[in-house]
């Protein structure tokens, strides 16, 4: 009797373990396609093998791997990097057109036609208003030009704060699986599955890197070095794009803010800081755009006020900018408008004096070879045409490390799915097997359970 009960247990046991081995394959079936969803896998611990010695045990266990998951969240930081900056810098570009159809080149060209045509009827005074006008069309390109990098700028900033939200949020959320982790006394696969999916997002906004503490809680860091997520615990970071580069990202947790971010976040911060800055200035910085206008502009005056107009009288300057700041030069760079047509001073005086010599130089100055009228040791065009070549080749550089760095992400994400993900196919051999498995310890058990029925039937009889 005492070997049928034995045995009796046993087969419920197994019965139990078989129920268990075909609830976690049924889950991964209805989980397959849930974002972070790890696959969970039972191992059947047959009688004398497991932890309850006498009887079959299962053990439930998720395929997370932390190297295949960290390889991708690397792997989205990347690409959401490359591709802000390549998105960023498209913009940036297309206020650098080298084609002369528009801009500030195009300005240029209108200006030499223009002082080139007043070269020719130096004392044409609708010629003189049309040069005149010219001028007027310069400062006004690197009003537009300038007036767009701050929108982008703004735009910039905005999107740091609006990712920073996002990664704080991500961070609490992280932090409250954590609390829910440490309380567990087996894994749970829903939880498990969304703390994973919060990893991935936040991956896509900035770098970071995560570390599992012996309780099974993440500790999570931005960068390597600013603290997200210390077990149960959250931090905010915040984002100042106007505060001096090492000290625009910074966390509540404390932490020194990286050299370089990735992410979203990271683009924003690498377009902000390498490509806009150096453009419109800032932090320090006069900014290329200010060097070229306020080159062009000096120069220009510095011509004008050399020579003398038809009538003899001194020539006088015609543009005006913020002489104080350098780095604001191109957003209040205009012609005063006190001049008129009959003060621009095209004439030049002295022996050899020419009553288009000033305008013939006024001509030739946006691709002048002289040293006097270049700027930095280049044209004013050919000093357009680097700063539009640099931004054309951050974007070209750009583009193609977007297109890489999305396909190392697929091929990292390919092969985390391959070791965690779910394999209908596997699936429907392991169910079936775990059903057969089942059926074959039910029908055990039923017959146990009427051999034991017969026994005590039969110890009645006897005992009667």
């Amino acid at each position: 009797m005492t070997n049928l009960f034995s045995s009796l247990q046993g087969a419920s046991t197994a019965l139990d373990a078989f129920s268990r081995a075909l609830g976690a394959d049924q889950n991964n079936v209805s989980n397959s396609s849930t974002p972070g969803y790890a696959a969970v896998r039972a191992t059947i611990q047959p009688v004398g093998f497991g932890p309850a010695g006498g009887a079959d045990t299962v053990v439930i266990a998720s395929t997370g791997n932390a190297q295949a998951d960290a390889l991708v969240q690397a792997a989205t930081s990347q690409a959401s990097d490359s591709q802000t900056q390549a998105q960023q810098l498209n913009l940036i570009n297309q206020q650098f057109d080298i084609t002369g159809s528009g801009g500030i080149l195009a300005a240029f060209q209108q200006f030499s036609t223009a002082f080139a045509n007043l070269s020719v009827s130096p004392g044409d005074s609708s010629v003189a208003a049309t040069a005149l006008a010219a001028a007027q069309n310069v400062a006004a390109a690197f009003h537009s030009v300038a007036q767009s990098l701050d929108s982008q700028s703004a735009s910039l900033a905005g999107g740091a704060q609006s990712a920073v939200s996002q990664i704080n949020g991500l961070a609490g959320q992280i932090a409250q699986y954590n609390v829910q982790v440490r309380g567990q006394t087996q894994l749970d696969p829903g939880v498990d599955a969304s703390q994973r999916s919060a990893l991935t997002q936040l991956s896509s906004l900035v770098g970071i890197t995560v570390n599992k503490n012996a309780d099974g809680t993440l500790n999570v860091l931005a960068g390597g070095s600013l603290p997200l997520v210390l077990g149960d615990q959250s931090f905010n970071i915040h984002a100042d794009l106007s505060a001096a580069p090492g000290s625009q990202i910074t966390s509540s947790g404390g932490g020194v803010t990286p050299l370089s971010l990735s992410g979203t976040l990271g683009g924003i911060v690498d377009i902000f800081n390498n490509t806009i800055t150096p453009i419109l200035g800032g932090n320090g910085q006069t900014g290329s755009l200010n060097t070229l206008a306020q080159g062009f502009a000096s120069t220009v005056n510095g011509l004008l006020t050399s020579g003398v107009t038809a009538t003899g009288a001194a020539g006088v300057s015609i543009f005006t900018y913020d002489s104080a700041n350098p780095s604001n030069v191109a957003r209040t760079l205009s012609v005063d408008a006190t001049v008129t047509p009959d003060q621009l001073a095209v004439a030049t005086t002295g022996a050899s004096a020419q009553s288009n010599g000033v305008a013939n130089q006024l001509a030739g100055l946006a691709g002048s070879n002289s040293p006097a009228n270049q700027i930095q040791g280049l044209a004013p065009r050919d000093y357009f045409s680097l700063i539009a070549q640099s931004v054309g080749q951050k974007l070209s550089d750009a583009n193609s490390q977007s297109t890489a760095d999305q396909s190392t992400l697929t091929s990292a994400t390919a092969s985390q799915t391959a070791i965690e993900g779910v394999s209908l196919n596997q699936e429907a051999v392991d169910i079936t097997a775990y059903q057969r498995a089942w059926q074959a310890s039910a029908k055990l058990v039923s017959v146990l359970d009427n051999l034991v029925l017969d026994a005590v039937n039969l110890v009645g009889a006897q005992d009667a």
